[in-house]
C-alpha cells in the first residue's frame, strides 16, 4: 500500500471518528484517549475538537469539508447561546453608526457641547475629572476674552495665536497661566481629531518658584483656635478644619472633600487610621496612621470628637456619609470650601493660603525626624504624604533647613500649646502635652507618631 493511499484510509476513518462524535447532544461530554490527539481541554473542563491537528493528520481538507466544519460550528455557538440565555447578534445592527452615537471617539466642533466634549475627555484622554473641570472654566474664561475670544465651536489657530500673545505681551500672563490655555485648547482638539502637530505653540520658559512662606507654631495654634464665626458649629468647623489640615498635611481643599465617616477607623482603645483618597491620583487611597491627639483625644479637636459631637448637629438626609458639612447639612464642594478656608485664615495671617498646611505640615515633620534621628528622614515624610517622586519631598529640604535653624523645637508640640515665653511668662521649655506624641504606643514605626502607609 502506497503513503498516498494510507493517509487517505487514515483520513477517511478520523473524519468517520469526527462524524459520529460530533452528533452526539451537546450537553455530553467528550472524553479524551490515546488515540484522539486532536482533542484538547477548555476552561469549563470539557473537551472540544482542534480542527488544526485533524487536518494535519488527515493531510488536509476540501471546501466540502471546510463548508461542513462551518455548520457545526454556527450551530455549536448557537446552542451555547441558548444556553446562557444570551440573544443572538442582529445581522443588520451598523456597528459604527451605533458606536459613534453612543461614544463618540470624534465630535463635530460645530455641534460639540460642553458635556460631550468633558465625557470624551474623561473617556478617551483619560484626565481625571478635577483637571476637566478646570480645564472648562479656563475655556468659559477664554471665550470671554474682551479682545480675542476663543470660539470653540469653529477653532482658529490664527486666532488662539492672538490670543496667546496677547495674553503674555499685554497681560502679563505667567507661563503657568500659558500651560492652562494651551492645555485647554488641546482638550478640545483631541476631541475634534484635529492633528496638535498643526497648532504649534512653544510655552514660554516657567520659573521654578523658590518662594514658600509657612506660620510658625504660634501662628498655627492661633489658626486653630480663633473665632471665626458667632454660630458655634460653624466656629467648631473651621477650628477643627485648620486642626486637621495643619496635623494631617492632605491636599487642601480638594482630599477634606473626598472624606467620607467611613474613611477613619477608630477601635475601642483609641487607635485608629484614616484613609485619604487622593482625587489628584484618579481617586487612588493611601492609608495613614496618625497620633491619638488627631484620631481619638477627649481634649484635642480629634477625628473622634467632630464625628461623635460636632457632625450630628447638622446631619439630614441631603448629608450622606460626607465627614465635613456645612451648617445646612450639605457636604462642601471643592471650590467653596477652598475659598471659605482662604477667607477665615487670612483673618488671621495674612499669607494664608489652604494649600499652605500641606507645606506645614511636611516642615514640621522633617523636622520632628531631624531631632530623633540627626537627620532630615525623606522617605518617612515622602510616605505620609503620598509623594509618588522623592524628587517632590526633596523640595522640602532647603526650607526645613532654614526653619530648624531658626527654631529646632517639635513643631506640633509646639502648634497645640502654647509656650509660656509667648503667653508672656518666663523663657522656659513647653511642658509636653498628655497625647503620647513621639512614642506613639500603636504606631507599627514607634518612633514619628505621624506614620503612612
Amino acid at each position: 500500500m502506497g503513503k498516498s493511499q494510507r493517509s487517505k484510509n487514515i483520513f477517511q476513518k478520523r473524519r468517520g471518528q469526527f462524524l459520529a462524535k460530533s452528533s452526539r447532544t451537546s450537553s455530553q461530554k467528550i472524553q479524551p484517549s490515546k488515540n484522539e490527539p486532536f482533542l484538547k481541554r477548555n476552561i469549563n473542563d470539557s473537551f472540544i475538537r482542534n480542527p488544526t491537528n485533524f487536518f494535519e493528520l488527515g493531510g488536509g481538507y476540501n471546501q466540502e469539508w471546510k463548508k461542513f466544519l462551518k455548520e457545526i460550528g454556527q450551530k455549536e455557538k448557537l446552542n451555547n447561546s441558548q444556553k446562557k440565555g444570551k440573544v443572538s447578534v442582529n445581522p443588520d445592527y451598523d456597528l459604527e453608526k451605533n458606536y459613534q452615537f453612543e461614544n463618540p471617539i470624534k465630535l463635530d466642533p460645530k455641534t460639540a457641547t460642553s458635556e460631550q466634549v468633558s465625557f470624551h475627555a474623561e473617556r478617551w484622554q483619560r484626565l481625571s475629572k478635577s483637571s476637566i473641570e478646570h480645564r472648562l472654566r479656563c475655556a468659559r474664561r477664554m471665550a470671554k476674552h474682551p479682545i480675542y475670544p476663543i470660539n470653540f465651536n469653529n477653532p482658529s489657530y490664527d486666532q488662539f495665536i492672538a490670543y496667546m500673545d496677547y495674553r503674555e505681551r499685554y497681560e502679563g500672563a505667567s507661563g503657568y497661566a500659558l500651560m492652562n490655555d494651551l492645555r485647554t485648547m488641546q482638550m478640545f482638539l483631541r476631541a475634534y481629531d484635529i492633528d496638535l502637530r498643526t497648532w504649534y505653540y512653544k510655552l514660554p520658559i516657567l520659573p521654578k518658584h523658590k518662594k514658600r512662606i509657612i506660620p510658625y507654631p504660634e501662628t498655627v495654634y492661633e489658626l486653630i483656635h480663633f473665632q471665626y464665626s458667632k454660630d458655634p458649629y460653624e466656629n467648631a468647623l473651621y477650628q477643627y478644619l485648620m486642626f486637621h489640615n495643619f496635623f494631617i498635611g492632605w491636599r487642601v481643599p480638594s482630599e477634606p472633600c473626598a472624606m467620607t465617616i467611613d474613611d477613619i477607623d477608630i477601635d475601642r482603645k483609641g487607635r485608629g487610621s484614616i484613609t485619604i483618597t487622593e482625587t489628584k491620583k484618579r481617586r487612588s487611597q493611601r492609608t495613614i496612621i496618625p497620633e491619638k491627639a488627631i484620631i481619638s483625644a477627649t481634649t484635642y479637636k480629634s477625628m473622634k470628637n467632630w464625628i461623635d459631637h460636632w457632625r450630628p448637629k447638622v446631619e439630614n438626609s441631603n448629608s450622606g456619609n460626607a465627614l465635613y458639612l456645612q451648617s445646612n447639612g450639605k457636604p462642601f464642594t471643592v471650590r467653596y470650601l477652598g475659598k471659605k478656608l482662604s477667607e477665615n485664615g487670612k483673618l488671621v495671617w495674612k499669607h494664608y493660603q489652604p494649600y499652605v498646611s500641606r507645606h506645614w505640615c511636611a516642615i514640621a515633620l522633617l523636622i520632628r525626624t531631624k531631632r530623633e534621628t540627626k537627620i532630615f528622614d525623606i522617605r518617612r515624610v515622602q510616605k505620609y504624604l503620598g509623594h509618588d517622586r522623592q524628587k517632590t519631598t526633596d523640595g522640602y529640604i532647603e526650607f526645613a533647613e532654614e526653619y530648624y535653624r531658626q527654631d529646632p523645637r517639635d513643631w506640633f508640640f509646639h502648634a497645640l500649646k502654647q509656650s509660656k515665653n509667648e503667653l508672656g511668662g518666663k523663657h522656659e521649655k513647653i511642658d509636653r502635652p498628655q497625647f503620647s506624641g513621639l512614642l506613639t504606643d500603636f504606631s507599627p514605626v514607634g518612633r514619628y507618631g505621624l506614620v503612612g502607609i
